[in-house]
């Protein structure tokens, strides 16, 4: 059969190109898992065409090692490619024991989630990585103070650390969120046939331990006709994103100020201008984050108000879609781990920018009402009142005086007691509750993550190890 040109050009040969660059070594898989079902079976025809099975399984494991089929327009993709080599070679009555209960629907519903099994797994090592160099930072800089913001103005003192331990937390859910999606991703489609399974007596048991699946998606029809598994995989993909972008927009902030300084090899200079320092490797790194987000909602329309079955929605258009997402996390995360690597905060301009700031306020005003018995709304008042006066004098507020609080209906304090009140150092040792800033508390808490995230990385490694012993396995006949 020859297709239309406009649908060959338009639909088949960037489809066949797609499943020739992405998917074959899945395609493979499969295939072989199902031939190695097929030869399980007890009905006479397969007792007695065992050795033909051998020589199918054989072909299929020679095929790792040639050059893919080229697209050709009598052939609609593949999978199908695949088979017309295989006939040339063995004929048609021994690959026929390929396509005993298989359809292209549950064929391609496997293969398209093994491909997504292998991103989340990427995706999780990238994690790992840029979480092992934000705790990193958080451990050289448990004193570096940091004055935070909220709704764009200085708030309080904190430490980079403590910045630094929040971004991991997201991150650290993050991580769950891929191995809880990793969970329900990992069943296996191939069985189900187009729809209905098939009444052949495939082990579906085996094939899905055959691939590293759990175990079978447990209704065939929900096997070939849902998407849930991708979009759940593309939810925790912008959940990623949109923390990120973020954190990258901060990073961005303080290199415009100076106080995060990147490598000079992550900087490009003006064509015009001699001192810049654009810090164009974050630029480009915030957006391909912001390109994960657009490639996601590819993915979630691609699935929206369609009938509950297979179709090609759910098939290349999808696939195109997560493979442009990846491809556009991976450089984001890429791009932002060697900024951390490449990049470090200035400890000398935090510290001036705390110096100058009024964000002590705060502490300010629990020092009058711990020690002086104020109601904290008079305490909060006088401290106010104490930022405008020093303010319209053009001083800090932590150059304020025993004499300038008195002047402004305050209680005579001690001296001490004032200027450890005022201190964004002091202030940051006293809040040593859980989740402070103190840098006792946040060493400690540097200590959990580091330990949640090697067991994290351990399971990782347990899971790729296996997975490459299962390929190995497939690629050699048995």
């Amino acid at each position: 059969m020859t297709f239309h040109p406009t649908y060959s050009d338009h639909v088949l040969m960037p489809d066949f190109r797609f499943a020739k660059q992405h998917l074959a070594e899945h395609f493979l898989d499969a295939m072989t898992a199902h031939v190695r079902t097929v030869k399980r079976l007890e009905e006479p025809k397969i007792k007695a065409h065992q050795t033909d099975i051998e020589k199918l399984e054989q072909a299929l494991s020679d095929l790792r090692t040639e050059d893919l089929p080229d697209y050709h327009a009598d052939v609609p993709d593949l999978y199908f490619a695949f088979n017309k080599r295989l006939e040339s070679r063995l004929g048609q009555d021994t690959v026929s024991f390929l396509r005993m209960g298989l359809s292209r629907n549950d064929l391609d519903m496997t293969v398209y989630k093994l491909r997504t099994r292998d991103l989340l797994l990427k995706a999780i090592s990238h994690m790992g990585n840029l979480r092992s160099l934000l705790l990193d930072g958080a451990e050289t800089h448990l004193k570096t103070i940091l004055i935070a913001k909220t709704h764009h103005q200085p708030g309080q003192p904190t430490t980079v650390a403590h910045y630094l331990c929040a971004i991991d937390n997201a991150l650290s859910r993050d991580m769950d969120r891929l191995f809880d999606a990793f969970a329900r991703l990992n069943t296996c489609p191939l069985g189900s046939a187009a729809l209905a399974g098939s009444s052949h007596a495939l082990d579906r048991d085996f094939t899905a331990k055959a691939l590293g699946f759990d175990a079978p998606v447990s209704n065939t029809y929900d096997a070939v006709a849902s998407s849930d598994w991708q979009v759940e995989f593309v939810g925790v993909m912008q959940s990623i994103a949109l923390t990120l972008s973020r954190f990258i927009n901060d990073l961005i902030d303080w290199a415009s100020r100076g106080v995060y300084v990147l490598g000079d090899g992550l900087v490009q200079g003006s064509s015009i201008m001699p001192q810049k320092r654009n810090p164009v490797a974050l630029e480009h790194a915030r957006t391909r984050f912001s390109r994960t987000l657009g490639s996601s909602q590819m993915v979630l329309y691609s699935s929206h108000n369609i009938p509950y079955a297979d179709l090609n929605d759910f098939g290349p258009d999808i696939q195109g879609a997560l493979i442009s997402l990846f491809i556009q996390m991976d450089g984001g995360m890429a791009l932002l781990g060697a900024c951390l690597e490449e990049g470090h905060f200035d400890r000398g301009k935090l510290a001036r920018e705390a110096s100058c700031t009024d964000t002590t306020a705060t502490e300010l005003a629990d020092v009058l009402t711990r020690d002086c018995n104020l109601s904290f709304q008079e305490a909060h008042r006088l401290a106010a009142a104490l930022v405008k006066e020093t303010s319209a004098q053009g001083r800090t507020l932590q150059e304020a005086t025993i004499k300038d609080l008195m002047t402004i209906g305050g209680p005579e304090i001690d001296a001490t007691f004032l200027h450890d009140a005022l201190n964004p150092n002091a202030f940051v040792r006293r809040r040593s509750g859980v989740g402070g800033p103190a840098p006792d508390t946040v060493k400690a808490h540097v200590t959990v993550a580091r330990q949640s995230l090697s067991q994290n990385l351990d399971r990782l490694a347990q899971l790729l190890s296996g997975f490459a012993q299962i390929r190995k396995n497939l690629a050699n006949p048995q």
